[in-house]
């Protein structure tokens, strides 16, 4: 693969592109590993969910 081939397939931190798929499904993992460190406190899903999007999609910015 040459190099701007390479580019076009990851993000410019060099991090692969993830479909929105993959995208939802790693954030409702975070969303989850946020709700059992803060002790799986319940009436918290949004913000746990905001706050694992906001992650996710910095990361792969």
């Amino acid at each position: 693969m040459a190099w701007d081939d390479f580019s076009k397939v990851t993000t410019s931190r060099g991090f692969p592109k993830v479909d929105e798929a993959k995208m939802q499904q790693m954030i409702r993992e975070m969303a989850y590993h946020i709700w059992e460190r803060k002790g799986r406190l319940s009436g918290k899903d949004w913000e746990n969910w905001f706050q694992a999007e906001k992650q996710i999609r910095a990361k792969y910015k």
